[in-house]
């Protein structure tokens, strides 16, 4: 009878502890913000006595667990924000969790007109899907270009060149505002260097993208999404620093907005100027047959090369949102970015004896360049919302126009150990203008299925237009004359529609994304000057699915695939030569064939604070460069070529560290390894190059007190593989000291960039029988001083912007 009573009662406490249901949802704001430490009350819908209580996590979810059987309402406050009442619920045995999704808070102007609100976003935040990189109140951001800033984000690595890896994966896709730039290599790399950090909100890294992105970008997508001053009433910020590097550095911005109950007005203009000076030394090793094969060194030589340059650049962006009623919203945007980068360089290029190492000859290039550019985006928006909450579809137009030009003079004297001049000094001029017209359109439609369930689906074209017409002009018996042999004009063209289907499905503990993106590309190159086309169309399927399950309020595991595609770069398409020296130049190869990556990535997370996930890719036919010989010639050159396949697999670990009140941080290690798969020929078998690359990013921020704050970065990595290359460790610690005054209406920082000189980045390149090792030496350390001052009225933020075009750019040189 003993064991018949305690069989009764422990059946009665599994039911009673299965009948206590629980509650959870997420909280954002107006634009889909995510809302931290809000106050979330569960009360009985019978007398509204309070429940359970608690606030929202960093990320603004809330869960409660051990709900008893009964009906509530669920209460939200939080500062500057509406009270919001949801409708009533009821938890019975047949319902196994509430699950209410996204609750949207609307904000209170009245209220944000007189209180200002201390809280702010972490600087990192890591969801299932990507990692978030706040900039925008952080100290480390002022006086620093977009370029600086990624080196520092989590997972991202940016050469010199402007060619970004994620996590170790090469072909990652820069995006400004969800929008490809369609700049690649130098042009990509002057729009991040003249992109002020004041402009900047945040940086999304997405390591695995559903279907509703393009398919481009095989390691992933970086989104860089500018900032926007879009308050209630008239209201406006302006921003001024100054500093140095190893040359003076300074800059200076303003934002301004109006805000009515219909229209929204706005515009931003930043100013970077920075005199930067940089040097890299080169060897290079010359072998009759490879090395690794027992092969015999021919010719050696060492490179020098010092830069000063002055980058000066104006970034601008202005647009109006009208809307027409209660379901119509009508808008148009204008953004622009100006700016010249004339440098001058000093190389000294050494060729030394093969067994005595002396100098046989000494090649001393003086290089002068005058390089500008302009681009300009304009954009016309519409969105049109039906009855139904979340039904509703969007229209985007875009024209992109960018045009560059880049004129070099090179005038070399060749001596020998002594100074005596061997011969005639050389001299050539280049001129390289590039015009780019891009033209982009989408629709984009979503609808609520139930709910918790939503389809997506949505149509993309594009059409890119790009021209370089490289003109080389060499000095014979003192006049310039045209050098037909190395000018060049090409032409390409490019022609992309793509249609994406997108499934959101929530129930219980799981949620389900499951997409589909169809692209058809069409291109055509035409070099000009040998009256040579070629022409290349086909379809890709780009599959992608997503699997979310919880396992009560504190661990959630998530599984996701994507097929990803990496198409060459306009510039690397675009056969034309761009020398370095008269001994080295970079020359692009029209046959690239595109790439395509299987990616497959498992996460979880534990309270929404700490985070970890599997990851493995493969990637057929890599892009990456190849090093050669000109014919028997003291002659290099580097070329795009598809390498082969490359595999990279890794683990990665997020922390957000609340270590006391007034000492917070997120903490990010990655590790992971790579392998490359080089076709070293048609007739030579396949040679392996790989490596384990360890990396560690530290950010802290400390509260000093209620108007002063300090910040502490660090990055570690222990060096990788890519391609031909292998990178050696570098590191990267940077300090930043901020206070506020008048009234917290005005902001003083203080920041350190690269302490201790850390980002020297060392380089050994080697295919078939030449090996080069690079020791870059860049202007990475500096002090900037920076000054910030809000006006106007405060109130109701609005949602950001996206535009077709953004999500090309990326591709042009």
């Amino acid at each position: 009878m003993t064991k018949l009573y305690s069989t009764l009662i422990l059946c009665l406490l599994s039911i009673s502890l299965f009948a206590q249901k629980s509650i959870s949802g997420k909280i954002l704001d107006e634009h889909a913000q995510t809302i931290p430490y809000a106050s979330v009350t569960v009360l009985r819908h019978a007398d509204s006595v309070k429940s359970h209580a608690a606030m929202t996590d960093t990320l603004g979810n809330f869960s409660f667990s051990g709900i008893p059987n009964g009906k509530y309402v669920i209460k939200i406050s939080y500062m500057g924000y509406q009270d919001y009442y949801t409708e009533v619920i009821a938890i019975h045995p047949t319902a196994q969790h509430h699950q209410f999704g996204e609750i949207y808070l609307q904000a209170n102007s009245n209220l944000l007109g007189t209180v200002t609100v201390k809280g702010q976003r972490p600087l990192i935040e890591q969801t299932l899907d990507r990692t978030i990189m706040n900039v925008e109140k952080s100290i480390l951001a002022e006086g620093n270009t977009a370029m600086e800033l990624l080196a520092k984000a989590p997972g991202v690595t940016i050469t010199e060149s402007g060619a970004v890896s994620l996590k170790g994966r090469t072909g990652t896709l820069v995006m400004i505002n969800g929008k490809q730039t369609y700049l690649s290599g130098d042009q990509l790399a002057n729009l991040l260097r003249g992109t002020s950090s004041s402009s900047i909100s945040r940086i999304e890294i997405i390591a695995n993208p559903a279907a509703n992105y393009d398919a481009a970008g095989s390691g992933g997508i970086v989104n860089i999404i500018l900032k926007k001053n879009s308050l209630t009433g008239f209201n406006g910020a302006i921003t001024t620093n100054t500093g140095f590097g190893r040359g003076f550095r300074y800059g200076a911005g303003t934002s301004l907005n109006y805000r009515s109950n219909r229209l929204s007005l706005y515009g931003t203009y930043n100013s970077n100027n920075q005199n930067i000076e940089s040097s890299v030394k080169t060897e290079r090793n010359f072998y009759d047959i490879p090395q690794n094969t027992g092969g015999i060194l021919q010719q050696r030589s060492f490179q020098q090369m010092d830069e000063t340059a002055k980058l000066r650049s104006h970034n601008f962006r202005a647009g109006a949102d009208l809307q027409l009623d209660d379901k119509n919203t009508v808008g148009f945007l204008v953004n622009g970015a100006i700016g010249k980068y004339p440098a001058n360089q000093t190389t000294l290029n050494s060729l030394t004896d093969k067994n005595t190492s002396a100098i046989l000859w000494n090649a001393l290039t003086k290089i002068q360049g005058w390089e500008n550019w302009r681009d300009f985006l304009y954009n016309v928006n519409y969105v049109h919302q039906f009855d139904k909450e979340g039904h509703e579809i969007k229209f985007d137009a875009d024209y992109f126009s960018h045009f560059s030009n880049m004129d070099q003079q090179l005038d070399t004297r060749y001596q020998n150990s002594q100074g005596a001049d061997l011969r005639e000094p050389g001299s050539r001029v280049i001129k390289i203008p590039s015009s780019n017209d891009i033209y982009t359109a989408k629709i984009d439609y979503s609808k609520p299925l139930g709910k918790q369930t939503k389809l997506d689906a949505g149509w993309k074209g594009s059409y890119v237009r790009t021209e370089n017409d490289l003109q080389y002009d060499t000095l014979q018996h003192q006049l310039y004359v045209n050098d037909a042999g190395n000018s060049n004009q090409f032409i390409y063209k490019e022609h992309i529609q793509a249609a994406y289907l997108n499934f959101h499905k929530e129930w219980e503990k799981y949620s389900l994304q499951a997409g589909l993106r169809v692209e058809y590309t069409a291109t055509e190159g035409h070099q000009v000057t040998t009256d040579s086309l070629f022409k290349r169309d086909y379809f890709g399927f780009f599959p992608s699915v997503f699997l979310t399950r919880n396992f009560g309020e504190t661990h959630k595991v998530k599984a996701g695939y994507s097929r990803r595609i990496q198409r060459p770069s306009y510039w690397d398409l675009n056969p034309f030569r761009v020398y370095n020296d008269p001994s080295s130049y970079y020359e692009g190869n029209p046959y690239l064939n595109p790439s395509m990556v299987n990616a497959l990535e498992l996460g979880y997370s534990y309270t929404s604070r700490y985070f970890t996930s599997l990851s493995y890719n493969h990637t057929s036919a890599v892009i990456g460069e190849k090093i050669a010989q000109q014919g028997n010639e003291n002659i290099t050159f580097e070329r795009p070529d598809n390498l082969g396949s490359f595999t990279n697999y890794g683990i990665s670990f997020t922390a957000s560290t609340n270590i006391t009140k007034w000492w917070t941080g997120s903490q990010f290690l990655n590790l992971y390894h790579n392998r490359f798969k080089i076709d070293q020929s048609a007739t030579a078998s396949s040679e392996t190059n790989s490596s384990s690359t360890l990396t560690f990013n530290s950010q802290n921020n400390f509260i000093l007190s209620d108007s002063w704050k300090a910040e502490l970065s660090g990055y570690y990595s222990s060096g990788e593989v890519s391609g031909t290359t292998t990178t050696k460790a570098y590191s990267l610690v940077s300090a930043g000291l901020q206070k506020e005054t008048m009234k917290g209406k005005a902001t003083i920082k203080l920041m350190v960039n690269d302490i201790f000189q850390g980002y020297r980045l060392r380089q050994e390149m080697i295919y078939q029988n030449i090996s080069s090792y690079t020791r870059r030496n860049p202007d990475s350390r500096s002090f900037m001083l920076s000054f910030s001052y809000r006006f106007g009225n405060t109130g109701v933020e609005r949602n950001d912007r996206k535009t077709a075009s953004e999500e090309l750019k990326d591709r042009i040189k």
